[in-house]
Order: C-alpha cells, then sequence, then structure tokens
C-alpha cells in the first residue's frame, strides 16, 4: 500500500479535537501546512544554535518559545471561530498567545503527523 503525504506549501483545514471541538456544529477551523520531519529538525537546530551558550534553564525556556512560536506561526494560515471574549480571533500569532496550552500543542503535533493532520482534517 502507497504512502500519500501532503505537500508542505498545502494548506488544511484542521479541526481540533480539544475541548470536544470536533463535535461542534461550528467547530474552530486551524488552517494550517504540513511540517515535514526535515523542517521540524530545521526549528530543533535553530533552537540548539540560539541555546547552545546558555546555561540558564529560564533563558533556555524562552528560546524554546520564541522558535515553537516561530513555527507556529510560520505553518498556521488562519483560524475561523475561534474568540476571546467577544472578539474573533483569526491571526496564528494571537491564536498562540490566547489559546490554552493543550490546543495549542495539540494543532503542533497535528502539524507535525500526517496521521493527526489526516485525522482531524475538515471533511467537505
Amino acid at each position: 500500500m502507497a504512502i500519500l503525504s501532503f505537500d508542505q506549501d498545502t494548506v488544511v483545514e484542521y479541526v481540533p479535537e480539544y475541548a470536544g471541538n470536533r463535535d461542534s456544529l461550528d467547530p474552530c477551523v486551524v488552517c494550517l501546512k504540513f511540517v515535514p520531519y526535515a523542517r521540524v529538525q530545521h526549528y530543533a537546530r535553530l533552537i540548539a544554535a540560539r541555546t547552545g551558550g546558555y546555561s540558564d534553564p529560564a533563558k533556555n525556556a524562552e528560546v524554546t518559545h520564541e522558535i515553537q512560536k516561530k513555527q507556529f506561526v510560520d505553518n498556521v494560515d488562519s483560524v475561523t471561530n475561534y474568540f476571546v471574549g467577544e472578539m474573533e480571533v483569526s491571526g496564528p500569532s494571537e491564536f498562540y498567545d490566547t489559546a490554552d496550552t493543550d490546543l495549542v500543542i495539540e494543532v503542533i503535533k497535528a502539524m507535525e503527523s500526517h496521521s493527526r493532520l489526516t485525522e482531524g482534517q475538515r471533511k467537505n
């Protein structure tokens, strides 16, 4: 059986499972790009290069967070049906800054995993 993957430039509509979202009549949808292993390694090398000279765990965590946010913003195109109070948030940076940790981690794991991305892919 052949293995089919996503093109890294194709935007995929992903419906997070977080908080029963997939069962919602009007779910939150994150439009994102698949991040292949080579690109994941690129972000890991960026972290290693930026933290190589630091022995301070707080500084290492800050750099890791910064690179993780870069990966997120680079690969999330838009978000729909995500609200902070009365305001809809559609940009990847604002979504990253305001969303629950579990939701952000789910989206990152989906962009890095073909099977997770396929599982949550929006059905038309």
